[in-house]
């Protein structure tokens, strides 16, 4: 094995990497959890040690010369294969250790109650949940698996679809017995709770409603604080029925329609107040649960043995019917 040759001062490669691929000191900070001056002072001292600028400097932005994206694609593609290989024998010391990374409202309303069995079923191996908006980083977080909530299409990593899903209105008993919701028109007299990017104007076309988007009331950040809000009798959530089940067949929440629509948002990482307001609904992406794998890393014995039960488990939802059966009349409606 060859010694390397001279290298710059590897605490600043780090920090040039970081400035460099995300194309901005105070998001390198940041990511390093360091200061804003720490991470420019470390910069200089790489151009310093090189003898020539990596950086053009625009005000507060910085773009890199042809010599810093030369050495960004060399720094970006050493650490990542230092992370791989570190992160393999991290997984290989400790085979019955599994990472998996999550959406919070399908961790907390979905995953975290069922993962108690496959815990008793593999009681030797220690389970990570993450939950978390963020797309996992596999060589970066750690992380052996992730399942995303979006349109897949995920590039540089395995995809697999888990489960569709289907949003309708639900209500907890004690609202409806004061309210009774015959028909949808009857939600006309109950505040409608909201949840970023779940707009309920496609299920009002859906019931046969004219109505506009709602523009008042309350607006919550995640479906799984809409679903609690229902629970807690604050109005009618437009519920994604993959977190809602549960509650139905417990009889915390009553599906009063038998309507429900596709799940379709805007593109992932897109803001719905970004997206055309005049697009059909039938021309957004769809979005499904996925499970995510990195490329070309061996599956442990461990995460292909979760990978069984959550199958099996997502597959045993499906099958189960959602109790108490609809109060109301409707129908599926894909628009």
């Amino acid at each position: 094995m060859e010694r390397p040759g001279k290298l710059p001062p590897l605490p600043a490669l780090r920090v040039f990497e970081a400035a460099a691929r995300l194309s901005s000191v105070s998001r390198a900070a940041d990511e390093l959890f360091v200061t804003h001056g720490a991470v420019s002072h470390q910069i200089r001292a790489l151009e310093e040690h090189l003898g020539f600028p990596l950086f053009h400097r625009q005000g507060r932005s910085v773009v890199l010369t042809p010599a810093g994206e030369e050495l960004l694609h060399a720094a970006n593609g050493a650490l990542r294969q230092i992370a791989d290989t570190v992160a393999n024998l991290r997984r290989r010391s400790n085979p019955n250790r599994l990472s998996i990374s999550v959406m919070p409202s399908f961790a907390s309303r979905w995953l975290t109650p069922r993962i108690g069995a496959f815990i008793d079923a593999h009681p030797s191996a220690e389970v990570n949940i993450t939950a978390t908006g963020a797309l996992a980083d596999f060589s970066r977080d750690g992380m052996d698996l992730s399942i995303r909530w979006g349109p897949g299409g995920y590039c540089g990593v395995r995809s697999e679809l888990l489960m569709d899903d289907v949003l309708f209105p639900v209500v907890s008993p004690a609202l409806c017995a004061g309210h009774p919701l015959r028909v949808p028109g009857d939600l006309a007299c109950l505040p409608l709770l909201r949840s970023e990017g779940e707009d309920w104007a496609p299920w009002f076309r859906a019931a046969g409603l004219d109505w506009p988007e709602p523009a008042s009331g309350l607006m919550l950040s995640d479906s799984a604080l809409v679903l609690q809000a229902a629970l807690e009798g604050r109005g009618v959530a437009l519920a994604r029925r993959s977190l809602a089940a549960s509650a139905l067949r417990a009889g915390k929440l009553l599906r009063p329609f038998d309507i429900a629509i596709e799940a379709r948002h805007a593109p992932e990482g897109i803001c719905s107040s970004d997206f055309p307001p005049d697009l059909p609904f039938a021309r957004r992406p769809q979005w499904r649960y996925w499970i995510v794998l990195p490329e070309g890393r061996p599956d442990t014995p461990l995460l292909l043995a979760f990978l069984d039960w959550l199958r099996a488990e997502v597959a045993a939802d499906l099958a189960a019917p959602l109790m108490p059966l609809p109060v109301g009349r409707g129908s599926f409606a894909s628009l």
